[in-house]
C-alpha cells in the first residue's frame, strides 16, 4: 500500500484516474470525539499533499465528516475544530437528554462556518473528483449501508448526518432517499470492508483507537436506554448493537495481520494506528487540552509514517531508481513504526 502511495505521490495531479491499474481507497474510522485522531491523520495527508493520490474515500460517523473535510481541503481546520467549536455546549451537551433532546448536534457542526471552515467547503466535497462514501446503518434492514453518489450539498449533508446519528444521544434516525439511517459504527466502525467491496485493491485505514484498545463498555443505564430505543425501531437492531465489540475486535485483528504480513494477491490493507499506551480519547470528550493533544499526536504520527511515501514518490518522478528506495523505506518505516512512535 505504501509503495503504491509513493508511486502516485510523484504524479498526484493524475490521481483518481487509476492509471496504474490499482484502486486506492482511504477508509476512516470515527467514534464521536475520538474522531479527532483520524482528523489529525487526514490533516497529515493534506499537509503532505497526498489527498489526490486516492481514488475514493470511505468514512464511518465522524470518519465520514473527516473525509469530507479532507476532500474540501480543510482537514487541518476540521482537526482544530474538535478542540474549539466542538467542545462548546452548542455542539455537545448531555443535559439536553433530560428534556428529550439530542446531546450531540452534528447539524451544528456541518452548518458552522468561520475563517478556516468556510461555508463553501461542502460544495467542494460534493464536486470532488474523488467520491466520498458514507457508511450508515439501515434501520429497517438492521445492516450496514453505503451512501454514495453525493453530488449535491443537500444529499451530502443528509448522508453525513445519517452516518453519524448515534442512537439516543444523537436523536431520531435520519431520512435519506426514502429510508431511515443510524450511525454506521453500529455495524462497521472501520469501513475498510466497504472500501474493498467498492473495488479497492489497496486501502489505507485510519484507526482512532491505539494498539491494544478495544470498545469501551457503555454505562448500564445508557446501555438499557439505547437497547430499548433500538428495539422500538427494529427488533433486530439490539443484536447488531450487542455484537459491535466482537465485530470491532475481529476487524482490528484482520487489519493488524494484513498490515504486518500483506497477502500476495491483495487486497492490500495498511492500518495506521497510534502506539500502545497512547491516551484514549472518549467518545464524548470535551476537554480542549486533551483533544488538542490527541489531534497533534495523530497528525505527527501519520506524518512520520507517510512522509517517506511522499518523499519517495517525488524521487520516483525524477529518478527511476526511486522505487527501490521506497522498498527500503517500507521495511524501515512500515508496520513497526506504527507501534514505535513516541507516546503522548
Amino acid at each position: 500500500m505504501l509503495e503504491l502511495l509513493a508511486r502516485r505521490a510523484g504524479r498526484a495531479e493524475q490521481a483518481g484516474a487509476a492509471i496504474d491499474g490499482a484502486r486506492l481507497a482511504l477508509a476512516i474510522e470515527g467514534g464521536g470525539m475520538r474522531g479527532v485522531v483520524s482528523a489529525g491523520m487526514t490533516a497529515a495527508i493534506e499537509l503532505l499533499g497526498l489527498t489526490a493520490c486516492f481514488d475514493l474515500v470511505v468514512g464511518t460517523s465522524a470518519g465520514a465528516l473527516n473525509g469530507a473535510g479532507l476532500l474540501a481541503g480543510v482537514a487541518d481546520a476540521c482537526c482544530n475544530a474538535y478542540h474549539s467549536v466542538f467542545t462548546t455546549r452548542r455542539f455537545i451537551n448531555p443535559y439536553r437528554l433530560l428534556i428529550g433532546r439530542a446531546a450531540i448536534d452534528v447539524a451544528f457542526a456541518l452548518d458552522h462556518a468561520d475563517e478556516t471552515l468556510d461555508a463553501a467547503r461542502h460544495e467542494r466535497t460534493a464536486a470532488s473528483a474523488i467520491p466520498l462514501h458514507c457508511v450508515a446503518v439501515d434501520v429497517d434492514q438492521a445492516a450496514a449501508a453505503r451512501l454514495s453518489a453525493l453530488h449535491c450539498v443537500e444529499e451530502l449533508r443528509a448522508a453525513l448526518l445519517a452516518s453519524s446519528r448515534m442512537p439516543w444521544v444523537g436523536g431520531a434516525p435520519v431520512p435519506f432517499r426514502g429510508r431511515r439511517f443510524l450511525d454506521g459504527g453500529l455495524a462497521e466502525s472501520i469501513p475498510y470492508r466497504t472500501a474493498v467491496a467498492l473495488g479497492a485493491t489497496h486501502v489505507l485505514v485510519l484507526q482512532t483507537r491505539p494498539h491494544g484498545t478495544g470498545v469501551e463498555p457503555v454505562a448500564l443505564l445508557a446501555d438499557r436506554v439505547i437497547t430499548r430505543q433500538l428495539r422500538a425501531l427494529n427488533p433486530a437492531l439490539p443484536d447488531l448493537y450487542q455484537r459491535r465489540s466482537v465485530e470491532y475486535d475481529d476487524a482490528v485483528a484482520e487489519l493488524a495481520a494484513a498490515t504486518d504480513a500483506p497477502q500476495a494477491e491483495g487486497p492490500f490493507l495498511y492500518g495506521l494506528r497510534l502506539p500502545a499506551g497512547s491516551q484514549v480519547v472518549g467518545r464524548f470528550e470535551r476537554c480542549a487540552g486533551a483533544l488538542e493533544a490527541a489531534g497533534r499526536a495523530a497528525r505527527e504520527h501519520a506524518e512520520r509514517v507517510l512522509r517517506g511515501a511522499a518523499a519517495s514518490g517525488r524521487t520516483d518522478a525524477s529518478d527511476p531508481r526511486g522505487g527501490a528506495k521506497m522498498s527500503a523505506n517500507k521495511r524501515r518505516d512500515g508496520p513497526s513504526d506504527v507501534r514505535g512512535a513516541v507516546k503522548w
